[in-house]
């Protein structure tokens, strides 16, 4: 566009540059003609002087006007007086004659005398003749190459406004058919001027085939990667969700019968807080192995890892009663390898059987019930639900009736002993905290699995005693050993954040001791508050009501958005362990830590991980602006 405004400025100035010196040219010629006739009219008047012997100024000027015209006529005896005056008015002069007198080009007033001298004569001829036709063909002779001009340079524009539009239809018919077909196509031919942009469509199609052959690539190793636990090399819980779906628990499946097991590391955490995160993958490494070489010997079976402690495996066309002896077989490699690493147990297994398609959410229920119950049995021990009416079976009487005998005698007699792991801060701004971490202990002050006494309190209905228990025994040691001057943050199971007693009997204690209060955190995991939100929302207000802080732990396992924190308005969120682990090589991970942080400062909320087994992972979490961490490289759960 902006060649084309410059074409038309120079075609203009060429327009105007002609018109100017056809201008000059016809004034010249106009003057030359103006002064030929003064010439003449000099002479005629000459003639009818010489013819008036009598010197009569009334008859020679009807004379004179008679034959010429003129601007003025005056004509004076020899004394000066004026003895007869004619003056044509200025405006009905032609505006040529404006013109040529101010180019100094017009005639100028003549005077003569009469033959005897008696008579003066002072005159101007009129050439309105001359110059009326003369100006119109003045600006007819200006205006024509303007006319021309323009004329010329409307057509170009249109004539190649309509070239583009060819071109560019054609480039877009190319651009589509390269976006749209995949297929080998056939470019459309633009004309010789615009055969680089031919060529350059040309490429542009082989360019973007190559990229949709890389982005096809890319995308594979992603969904491969998407689907691949990165310690054992298993598919993860999102491939086992997808294959159970479409293999096994569509209605129409009902000739598909096997078992589902899960085996649960129920050491995992233990080991991890007290031997390091490292040796906590090796523990789980030895696991994967042992079940990849017993899945190995069954036909169509697959293994999978759902998550940081549980194993699931699908067994199609298996009866419980084989499931049975592969769980021996299983026991049996689980007790070898606790005795080589010199552990105190391995896991725990439940199986469950499917078919007639049973919905997977029942099917995990059950087998994670089934674990519960493999857990009041022996070290690294399975079970087997046979059928939907699990807890009538003498061997879940017997497991339940065991397990609350022992959480009856750990609430009353307060079997509970109190470690501490710190929260180490990154910056002088944030308040970090120490981890209540609690151990339970049964009437011979054996030590019990944590996660196992949690689980079954919970099933009994029991947890909500269990948290009261510990809350009481933090006050009462805050109060004996009078800390003042540090924080300590205590867990609570979501059964009791959604219990209105629990939270009625919290507050009170909260309030009666108010200055103990603003030193406590409450950690409650995700998933826990996400079960019910209203009661989530009313647990944290009562918490800030009283003083205290709130932790959401294991953030990031679950799917929860920012809006849903905004309401909740925690005070810290504490990352899963999951994304601390090698987080110095992992830059998805660290690309998530850095937004996760970005957003919860941006609400006011403080982001801890824990976890933190080396300097690395500590040095590369500060980077990424991380409030606190805590792990066994900064310290171990102990005494206070």
């Amino acid at each position: 566009m902006n060649k084309l405004r410059n074409l038309l400025l120079i075609q203009l100035l060429t327009g105007l540059l002609i018109g100017v010196a056809v201008a000059g040219a016809g004034l010249f010629t106009i003057s030359t003609l103006i002064h030929s006739e003064q010439q003449y009219h000099k002479e005629l008047i000459q003639q009818f002087s010489i013819g008036n012997l009598i010197d009569e100024p009334k008859l020679l000027s009807k004379q004179l006007k008679a034959s010429i015209e003129f601007e003025y006529l005056t004509i004076k005896d020899r004394e000066g007086h004026v003895l007869y005056s004619f003056n044509k008015a200025q405006e009905d002069m032609p505006v040529l004659t404006s013109i040529l007198k101010e180019a100094d080009l017009h005639t100028t007033p003549k005077t003569l005398a009469s033959p005897e001298g008696s008579l003066l004569i002072d005159f101007h001829s009129s050439y309105d003749d001359i110059l009326t036709p003369a100006l119109s063909a003045l600006i007819v002779a200006i205006s024509t190459p303007l006319i021309i001009v323009l004329i010329s340079f409307l057509l170009f524009r249109i004539s190649m406004g309509q070239i583009f539009r060819q071109v560019a239809q054609d480039c877009a018919k190319n651009i589509e058919s390269v976006m749209t077909d995949k297929s080998e196509v056939e470019l459309q031919e633009l004309p010789k001027q615009f055969k680089l942009i031919e060529k350059s469509t040309a490429k542009l199609k082989a360019f973007f085939e190559n990229q949709l052959v890389e982005f096809e690539n890319s995308a594979s190793e992603l969904k491969t990667e998407a689907y691949k636990d990165s310690l054992t090399n298993l598919p993860n819980r999102t491939r086992f969700v997808e294959e159970f779906e479409q293999e096994i628990g569509q209605p129409d499946k009902h000739n598909q019968f096997g078992v589902l097991l899960l085996l649960r590391a129920t050491e995992l955490q233990h080991i991890n807080q007290s031997k390091g995160y490292q040796s906590g993958d090796k523990y789980v490494k030895g696991i994967s192995d042992i079940l990849v070489s017993v899945v190995g010997t069954y036909s169509n079976a697959k293994l999978y890892r759902l998550n940081g402690s549980d194993f699931g495996m699908i067994l199609p066309n298996i009866t419980a009663k084989e499931a049975d002896t592969m769980a021996q077989n299983i026991h049996s490699r689980l007790n070898e390898y606790m005795r080589i690493s010199e552990l105190s147990a391995v896991g725990s297994m439940g199986i469950v059987t499917y078919g007639h398609g049973k919905p997977l959410g029942e099917l995990l229920a059950s087998a994670d019930t089934a674990i519960s119950l493999a857990q009041t049995k022996h070290v690294n021990a399975w079970h087997v639900h046979k059928d939907n009416n699990l807890g009538q079976t003498s061997a879940t009487t017997f497991g339940n009736q065991n397990w609350r005998a022992v959480i009856d005698d750990v609430i009353s007699n307060g079997n509970v002993t109190l470690l501490f792991q710190p929260i180490k801060a990154a910056n002088r701004g944030t308040k970090a905290y120490s981890e209540v971490l609690s151990r339970f202990k049964s009437d011979d002050a054996q030590v019990l699995p944590t996660a196992s006494f949690l689980a079954m309190a919970e099933k009994l209905n029991r947890v909500v005693e269990i948290d009261q228990l510990i809350v009481e025994k933090v006050l009462e040691l805050i109060k004996t050993k009078s800390i003042t001057d540090q924080f300590f943050g205590i867990n609570v199971t979501p059964a009791s954040v959604h219990n209105d007693q629990f939270m009625i009997w919290l507050e009170r204690k909260l309030l009666k001791e108010a200055s103990i209060a603003t030193k406590l955190v409450f950690e409650v995991s995700e998933f826990g508050l996400q079960q019910n939100i209203n009661s989530s929302r009313r647990f944290i207000n009562m918490i800030h009501r009283a003083g205290a802080r709130v932790t959401v732990e294991k953030f990031g396992v679950g799917i929860t958005s920012f809006k849903f924190f905004q309401e909740l308005k925690p005070d810290f969120i504490k990352l899963d362990g999951s994304y601390t682990r090698n987080i110095e090589d992992e830059k998805n991970n660290q690309y998530f830590i850095r937004m996760i942080v970005d957003l919860s400062h941006r609400i006011g909320v403080n982001v801890l991980a824990e976890c933190v087994e080396t300097q690395e992972e500590k040095h590369v979490l500060e980077k990424l602006f991380v409030d606190g961490c805590q792990g066994y490289y900064l310290g171990k759960p102990g005494p206070l």
